[in-house]
């Protein structure tokens, strides 16, 4: 029975497919918009769900997690950012981006500050914190039932690389290449329109817009598959959305991004009209001493 799942060659690229889709799916529904960003709530077994596939799949820790992105989006391409390219440098972040989340999450001052509300249940305590790769393990005893030594452990390997990668190129591209659709202060971009393959997190530039909205779709041609999983299990009960952005982009761009920047400009041309009218006033000043002292100077004529 051991590895009947090995062929044909299909089932086991499936399996992790499928498997890295329903993981994706919990790091941005769950680690994303619920814990960090507090957008959408689900309920006790749709969390815990996502909870225990995480540490299967990941073996990742909630509060680091939510941490170190509390902390990206405080400073953001900015001194302190966790994992800017615009500080680090693109490939390094695309190529070696996990390195930078595992030191920024060993920093107790970072968890302690940006880690607040996480799960602090007996499960997480006593299973996910303190056998964190336990799961991983059990996961990898699975796979070796269900495909077979080699087969096995390559499908795990792909498991176990699949969210360093797909966080590597959110953190990388998703601050360096695509459109933007809002003049955020920090260089995040669209990757793409279609939030497919990582699950909504492509519309980054969207997301760093509103970062509490549940919702990363801004723009008509624009498709956030997870808010549609949001949807579904909030039409079964499920999820409860906290806070979605129901404004189109023009009209969201246009009350907080716009009049910001056009309150700026006008700030601006304040100060410059200031600083010109105390260049005349010193100017005028200086040229009335002038009369009144030039007459002094000047040598007695007979």
């Amino acid at each position: 029975m051991i590895g009947t799942l090995a062929s044909p060659w299909w089932v086991p690229l499936l399996w992790i497919v499928v498997l890295g889709h329903i993981t994706n799916l919990c790091v941005t529904l769950y680690l994303h918009r619920s814990a960090t960003h507090e957008g959408v709530k689900f309920a006790p077994p749709v969390e815990h769900f996502m909870r225990l596939w995480l540490w299967l799949t990941t073996g990742m820790n909630t509060k680091e997690w939510v941490a170190v992105h509390r902390k990206h989006h405080a400073f953001s391409d900015r001194e302190g950012d966790p994992h800017s390219p615009v500080n680090e440098g693109l490939a390094e972040i695309v190529f070696a981006g996990v390195f930078f989340y595992r030191e920024a999450a060993r920093d107790r001052e970072t968890l302690e500050k940006y880690g607040k509300g996480t799960p602090d249940d007996w499960v997480e305590r006593n299973i996910y914190s303190k056998h964190r790769f336990t799961g991983l393990l059990l996961m990898l005893g699975l796979d070796l039932v269900l495909f077979g030594l080699g087969i096995g452990l390559l499908v795990w390997i792909a498991m176990a690389i699949w969210i360093p990668i797909f966080g590597n190129v959110i953190n990388g591209l998703g601050h360096a290449v695509g459109y933007r659709n809002f003049d955020t202060k920090d260089h995040s971009h669209n990757i793409i329109p279609l939030g497919l393959w990582i699950v909504g997190e492509e519309l980054h530039n969207n997301h760093h817009a509103d970062p509490r909205s549940a919702k990363f779709k801004a723009k008509w041609y624009e498709f956030d598959i997870g808010w549609v999983y949001i949807r579904l299990l909030q039409a079964l009960r499920g999820a409860k959305v906290i806070y979605a952005r129901n404004l189109s982009a023009r009209e969201f761009a246009e009350r907080y991004y716009r009049s910001a920047s056009d309150a700026a400009s006008r700030a601006s041309e304040r100060v410059k009209d200031a600083a010109a009218r105390a260049e005349n006033a010193a100017r005028d000043a200086a040229q009335a001493a002038g009369e009144v002292i030039a007459p002094k100077t000047r040598p007695a004529t007979e």
